[in-house]
């Protein structure tokens, strides 16, 4: 951590103009973080970039300890939302689930996990009317995959003091600041292109 501190206070010095910056910054500050609720901001978006690839990465290797197919943690998403009250859903549920809108992404985790033999497809030729659904495999690969899960996890998170109480804060400070981005996603669409 100390060492990605120096970098960045580096990248940083090396970076910046020669002319003085209107703001003030304090030693090791950057252009995001040039106000306290900016520096907190940060602090936060960082911790849950390494949060979301810590995430990926531990679905990922689950995955692979049940089952011989490569997969990265999207696809692992994809497959496990496809699972889901073992009910087919369409592309666009299974988005809508995830709160994604790369659709090709989403065909393409869709395309590899049918060659795989983890799900298959269901209905209508139409691709908006085409549904998702774990085959046999899949429902295995995805039973395992919750066993393991089940077994390495929760021990873990049973050992953090107040765990119970304090996720399921997060959890609705999560939601809360998902729609939060979506508002602000929506605010930058309408300033794009603006001087």
């Amino acid at each position: 951590m100390k060492r990605t501190k120096i970098a960045v206070k580096k990248i940083a010095e090396t970076a910046k103009p020669k002319k003085q910056a209107a703001v003030t910054e304090r030693p090791g500050a950057w252009h995001l973080a040039r106000t306290e609720t900016e520096r907190r901001l940060t602090d936060f978006e960082f911790g849950l970039e390494r949060l979301a690839q810590a995430y990926y990465r531990w679905k990922a290797a689950c995955l692979a300890a049940v089952c011989d197919v490569p997969l990265t943690g999207d696809d692992v998403a994809v497959l496990n939302v496809v699972r889901m009250g073992d009910e087919p859903k369409r592309l666009s549920e299974i988005g809508q689930l995830l709160n994604r809108v790369d659709v090709p992404n989403l065909q393409y985790a869709t395309r590899k996990l049918v060659r795989a033999g983890l799900i298959e497809t269901e209905g209508s030729s139409s691709r908006k009317e085409t549904r998702y659904r774990a085959t046999s495999t899949g429902h295995s690969v995805t039973e395992a995959y919750a066993a393991l899960r089940a077994a390495t996890l929760p021990p873990m998170l049973e050992g953090l003091d107040g765990w119970a109480a304090k996720s399921e804060m997060t959890s609705s400070h999560l939601d809360l600041i998902s729609s939060l981005y979506a508002q602000a996603a929506q605010v930058a669409i309408t300033r794009r292109h603006q001087p």
